[in-house]
């Protein structure tokens, strides 16, 4: 499987060294004449370029790979000669944005982002001047800022290298998500995500039903702190999750949705007992963005929030509860008395793809269950107590249906509860501002149903990500 958040960013270093003509101090040069003398401005030019491309191997992020150096020179003419400016074409398409130091007269001309990490004034008349030319540039004062730039640079090419296998019905929009976003080409254009859309049961024929993973259904069986389905039928979920990764390596996908109300009609699921939600949380687990429902719009925020937190992603359904319309019983909450009405409105999000690695992809899985989605007893769902957590702090979100713009509200975790059957867990969070008004704004900002909601507050990180990678950010709170 090809991970979009395997990509390195691809650094090409440039130590520019002004070499002059002869001797003479002046407005902008003064000294003694054995600093001023052309012969040290060289040597020692050269010296410093070494032990800053030394300095960068030490300093720079691991999500970086840095390409070959370049030493050039330039005389009180401020001008680079053509045979230095072919230099820095070398390795060509690979250059993600070059590093410079100091002022690369013509650099702009090759169309690629340029970067500084500089404290003088140099920095910032440089970035200025290209980025009112419409060029990428950016200005960095330390290593620190230089390599959270980097990693923000790599969560930008992780998008434009993802590749949607959307397994669709055909609508114009999905039944159950008349809010997605369907212009997949203005996906391409503004951020260079790209999709491979066919029939919903166009999996089925990679499915095959005499593949043994019993193994790997005892596993996860085994795994989870109880499992309700019987061994045959978590199989079937298990073939199915095979199927998706089957048909994304045929078509070189890296994240997946499908239409779910539109699958179930097809009554495939019925006959061959099976449902896509272990399959989504199998993914997202794995590093791969994976939305329910052909939900495009929810998919992109799984994406930007899986790259940037490195975690998996819960999605669902946001219903309101009403203040003082159930006990903390009904809605879960450990640290109160189960038969006390909770008094502030709640908003839930349901939906039966928590997946287990929500406190990172490196950290351990989460505590879960396995329970079924049907009453006749099949269907694999995932249920993970997301109330049971030291962390309660959420970022929620969603991309609008332009794709353009995603809403981001800071939620707290106060309950979750297991539903016997359908989409389960329901979890519960407080919303600042109030869930009413959250609601209303994903309503009337063309921003629709279904969130992604990640652990921990992202919303600074967000707001800077948003500048590199060309999205709006509208924060609720």
């Amino acid at each position: 499987m090809r991970y979009a958040m395997n990509v390195t960013v691809n650094v090409k270093p440039v130590y520019a060294n002004i070499v002059h003509s002869a001797i003479w101090e002046g407005p902008c040069r003064c000294g003694e004449a054995q600093f001023l003398d052309p012969i040290n401005e060289r040597r020692s030019g050269k010296e410093n370029a070494t032990l800053w491309q030394e300095e960068l191997r030490q300093n720079l992020a691991s999500c970086a790979r840095i390409l070959e150096p370049v030493y050039l020179e330039y005389d009180e003419t401020f001008t680079v000669s053509q045979e230095q400016l072919d230099l820095l074409r070398k390795e060509g398409d690979e250059i993600d944005l070059y590093l410079v130091r100091y002022r690369v007269p013509g650099i702009d001309g090759l169309g690629k982002p340029i970067s500084m990490i500089d404290t003088s004034c140099t920095a910032v008349d440089v970035v200025a001047f290209y980025h009112d030319r419409g060029l990428p540039a950016y200005l960095t004062h330390d290593y620190d800022e230089y390599n959270q730039l980097l990693t923000y640079l790599q969560i930008k090419k992780a998008i434009a290298n993802t590749r949607i296998l959307v397994l669709t019905a055909g609508e114009q929009v999905p039944f159950a998500v008349n809010s997605c976003c369907t212009d997949m080409r203005h996906l391409t254009e503004r951020y260079g995500i790209r999709s491979t859309r066919l029939p919903l049961l166009s999996v089925m024929d990679y499915f095959d039903e005499e593949e043994d993973v019993s193994q790997e259904a005892a596993q996860l069986s085994e795994k989870a702190q109880s499992c309700l389905v019987p061994s045959n039928w978590m199989e079937q979920d298990v073939r199915y999750f095979h199927a998706v990764r089957r048909m994304m390596e045929h078509f070189d996908c890296n994240a997946f949705t499908t239409a779910c109300k539109e699958f179930c009609a097809t009554r495939v699921p019925a006959k061959y007992h099976i449902v896509p939600c272990l399959a989504h949380c199998l993914n997202k687990d794995d590093r791969i963005p994976s939305s329910c429902e052909e939900d495009i719009n929810v998919l992109m925020a799984i994406m930007v929030f899986m790259y940037l937190a490195k975690k998996s992603v819960f999605m669902g359904n946001p219903a309101l509860v009403p203040a003082g319309s159930q006990t903390c019983k009904e809605l879960g909450i450990p640290e109160m008395n189960p038969e006390e009405v909770y008094t502030e409105d709640l908003l839930e999000i349901t939906h039966a793809v928590p997946g287990c690695r929500l406190d990172g992809f490196d950290a351990p899985e989460l505590p879960f269950e396995i329970w079924n989605f049907t009453h006749e007893g099949w269907g694999s769902k995932v249920q993970v107590n997301m109330a049971r957590h030291e962390e309660k702090t959420v970022t929620i979100g969603r991309f609008s249906r332009s794709g353009d713009k995603l809403m981001i509200a800071r939620g707290t975790v106060v309950g979750c509860r297991f539903n016997e059957l359908g989409c389960s867990p329901s979890v519960f969070y407080t919303i600042k501002g109030g869930p009413r008004a959250f609601r209303q704004r994903l309503a009337w900002g063309g921003y629709g149903h279904h969130l992604a909601v990640v652990y921990g507050d992202y919303a600074d990180r967000l707001w800077e990500l948003s500048k590199i990678v060309g999205f709006e950010l509208e924060s609720f709170n």
